[in-house]
């Protein structure tokens, strides 16, 4: 197969395709302008375009409390803070997942214990969770991963079980929904990020939603405190402390949420989008063989979309190593990637004693983690590759460029071995 682009031949792929996201309307830049020109670049209280995002996201999601932020990461730690962990309170989190996620723990003073990934969609495997069930948990954390969401009913009836409260990270998953209900919607609280690569993109911000008016009026407290506390914090015990609050500004940019107004009208029709190209990937991909098409299981009724990933075997490619399969599908104009972050386990805060962290009271009795010890994420990691979710349908040319390229690197699999094999010798 001397026609591989790799060693010479012309790509499969020949298309340019628009990647740019987030999708910027004629009426997000009004939008966003007429709020400057109003003078609306800051804001005390809930008013004016946050308190308007915060609406479309109640209404969305049938809760009464929403709270915008400055981050998707904010939104988590007001998340955690809004329960009341304490000193000594351990959290179940999924170890692959992105920081954010689980370092806001520890900023609560709490204890983050790491849980094992399901082999197939690298989410929180719940199986797992259980054997880490001590008299010290209080929580649990579960990640959306790539917009895949996680099994919510199963999920709860274990946080039942245990009496645990549950946090929901849809930061991946805006829109996706499991078992006919919209992620966001059935854990104690919810964050979501609204950083530039999200399905709703305010370029920096994140939203917090519960039906818990402690967990909400105590997230007001420790990110926007004074006029907003004074005026929505009515809990006895903590109406003392409203107007002082707990000192963090975790106040959105007014400008942000006009932005993300707009994405959220359209985040039905930019699933759909992408829904549409995710779909023909799986045509594609369930003919080759050692490619499985990026999961999606049975209690799935909308994925998010956020990411596509896949799985590769390297045995059924005769030994072919995921890198050199990636390098010939970019060869031939496909724009493949690979995952960047290792399980969090594997990063040195969770190996090492010593943290570099006098801020906060890290647990020094906590489980040190080791390569090998939750084996399934690093698995994960070592089989699973992106193809990117283009945020508009593609051609059928582009799909018949893609499809082509699959076929020729197939065909071609074992020229890509034996040069890898010298290669490397």
């Amino acid at each position: 197969m001397s026609d591989l682009a790799i060693f010479g031949g012309e790509p499969a792929v020949r298309e340019a395709v628009e990647m740019a996201w987030p999708i910027v309307s004629d009426g997000d830049v009004a939008r966003v302008a007429e709020a400057a020109r109003r003078g609306e670049i800051s804001y005390d209280a809930s008013e004016g375009m946050v308190a308007e995002l915060e609406d479309v996201f109640e209404s969305r999601l049938g809760r009464p409390y929403a709270l915008a932020t400055s981050s998707g990461t904010a939104a988590l730690h007001s998340s955690f803070f809004g329960i009341g962990l304490a000193p000594g309170d351990e959290v179940l989190a999924p170890t692959y997942t992105y920081l954010a996620t689980v370092m806001p723990i520890v900023a609560c003073n709490a204890t983050p214990v790491l849980v094992d990934a399901e082999p197939d969609t690298g989410n929180i495997d719940l199986d797992e969770a259980e054997r880490h069930i001590t008299s010290r948990t209080r929580a649990m954390v579960v990640t959306h991963l790539s917009g895949h969401p996680v099994d919510m009913e199963r999920a709860l009836r274990f946080a039942r079980r245990h009496d645990l409260k549950v946090v929901e990270d849809c930061s991946q998953a805006h829109g996706a929904v499991s078992s006919g209900a919209e992620v966001g919607t059935r854990g104690d609280v919810a964050a979501f990020s609204l950083q530039g690569r999200k399905l709703v993109a305010a370029g920096e911000g994140g939203i917090l939603v519960t039906s818990d008016t402690t967990i909400y009026e105590r997230a007001v407290m420790l990110g926007h405190f004074a006029a907003r506390s004074e005026l929505e914090v009515s809990t006895p015990h903590l109406v003392p402390f409203a107007k002082l609050g707990y000192g963090l500004n975790y106040r959105m940019h007014p400008l942000g949420a006009a932005l993300a107004i707009g994405q959220m009208e359209r985040l039905d029709q930019h699933l759909e989008w992408r829904a549409g190209n995710f779909s023909a990937y799986d045509d594609i991909l369930r003919d080759i063989p050692g490619l499985d098409p990026a999961p999606r299981q049975d209690h799935v009724s909308r994925h998010g979309c956020y990411s596509y990933q896949p799985l590769y075997d390297p045995a059924e490619w005769g030994g072919l190593p995921r890198s050199a399969f990636i390098d010939a599908l970019r060869a031939e104009g496909v724009p493949a990637t690979v995952p960047t972050s290792l399980p969090l386990h594997r990063e040195p805060f969770f190996s090492c004693a010593e943290t570099g962290i006098t801020t906060y009271s890290v647990d020094p009795g906590r489980r040190l983690y080791r390569a090998g010890d939750l084996p399934r994420s690093e698995g994960y990691v070592r089989s699973a590759w992106r193809l990117p979710a283009y945020p508009r349908p593609l051609s059928t040319q582009m799909l018949t460029g893609l499809a082509e390229a699959f076929r020729k690197i197939a065909a071609g699999a074992e020229q890509l071995r034996r040069h890898t094999h010298a290669t490397a010798a």
